[in-house]
């Protein structure tokens, strides 16, 4: 009997259990190591993190998103110490691609209806310094009518204007709003009428040639019969005068104009490339007199002459004072 009691005594699972109720630190280690399992369960999981080759950084493989910020918003009410609060509004913030977008959208509606409005469309076109051309001439060749006033090109219809009109010295453009086109040139004046070959042009002072417009009845009375054109121009160019050309030099001109008055009255004037200027004697003839040196002396020897054929009964074709020391007649071609 007491042997069987001793055994029980010493089993071992009971000597275990006695010696853990005896060692209350190892009996405190054991909940606590209950506890740290029990709060891991609850506890969030960190973010999952990678190592990259930038000397061992880790960077979290996802990002948090970040709740848009509200406004809050409170009313006070006429009770004292008594305010409502307003359900709250979210915070909205506009980034510089926002204010440029709408900068652009804004910019191309207003150009849009700019560019459609009737306030900016042209409606006619003033014009400054026209003396021989009319307004509707010039009016073609611009074409700028119920059209924008942002297509006008200041240089292209500068130029545009001068190859149109050589007899334009000057061509000034200038465009406002809303709708403002104002022209001003300067036209030549011509002072002389030069035929040549069927073709009849104008010249100015300064030895520039233009075509004559219209009517002939507005060019200057004093008219050159040319059988050749002066050494400054071809003949093509005499033909084709689209553009403003020196057509021959001023002192050329300034001859012209004191062989008019030489001349009798009402008669054109004669030029011949061989022979210089001269006139077409009210008799039928043609004299020259070259160069415009010694004038004086010219005009007397071809009086002479005139008296001596006179005299004689012959009647020339051509009389030539070219030369003082040396004058000729023809009377035949």
């Amino acid at each position: 009997m007491s042997q069987s009691i001793s055994r029980k005594k010493r089993a071992p699972h009971k000597g275990i259990n006695f010696a853990f109720r005896n060692q209350p630190g190892l009996e405190k280690g054991l909940r606590k190591r209950k506890t740290r399992q029990f709060d891991s369960a609850v506890r969030p999981v960190p973010p999952v993190m990678f190592r990259g080759d930038q000397g061992g950084i880790s960077l979290p493989l996802r990002k948090g998103t970040k709740k848009k910020a509200r406004r809050r918003v409170d009313l006070t009410l006429s009770v004292p110490g008594a305010e409502m609060r307003l359900p709250a509004l979210p915070e909205v913030s506009f980034s510089m691609r926002w204010v440029s977008g709408l900068i652009v959208v804004g910019l191309a509606i207003l150009l849009y209806q700019m560019w459609n409005s009737a306030s900016f469309m042209i409606q006619e076109v003033e014009l400054i310094g026209l003396q021989r051309l009319s307004s509707r001439d010039v009016n073609t060749i611009m074409d700028l009518a119920d059209e924008p006033i942002f297509t006008v090109d200041v240089e292209a219809l500068t130029e545009r204007l001068k190859a149109a009109f050589p007899e334009f010295s000057q061509v000034s453009v200038e465009v406002g709003l809303p709708n403002l086109v104002r022209v001003a040139v300067d036209e030549r004046v011509p002072i002389l009428t030069w035929r040549q070959e069927g073709r009849t042009v104008l010249v100015d002072a300064n030895g520039v040639a233009f075509p004559i417009r219209g009517e002939t009845s507005g060019a200057p009375a004093l008219v050159v019969e040319a059988t050749s054109s002066p050494s400054l121009v071809t003949d093509e160019q005499l033909l084709a005068p689209e553009n403003p050309v020196q057509f021959m030099p001023v002192e050329m001109v300034s001859a012209i104009l004191s062989m008019s008055a030489q001349a009798p009255a009402g008669i054109p004037l004669a030029y011949d490339g061989q022979h210089g200027l001269g006139w077409i004697d009210p008799n039928g003839w043609e004299v020259y007199f070259g160069e415009l040196s010694d004038m004086g002396i010219k005009l007397n020897i071809y009086q002479s002459l005139l008296k001596k054929l006179d005299k004689e009964d012959i009647k020339p074709v051509m009389v030539s004072v070219e030369y003082i020391h040396s004058p000729y007649f023809r009377t035949e071609r």
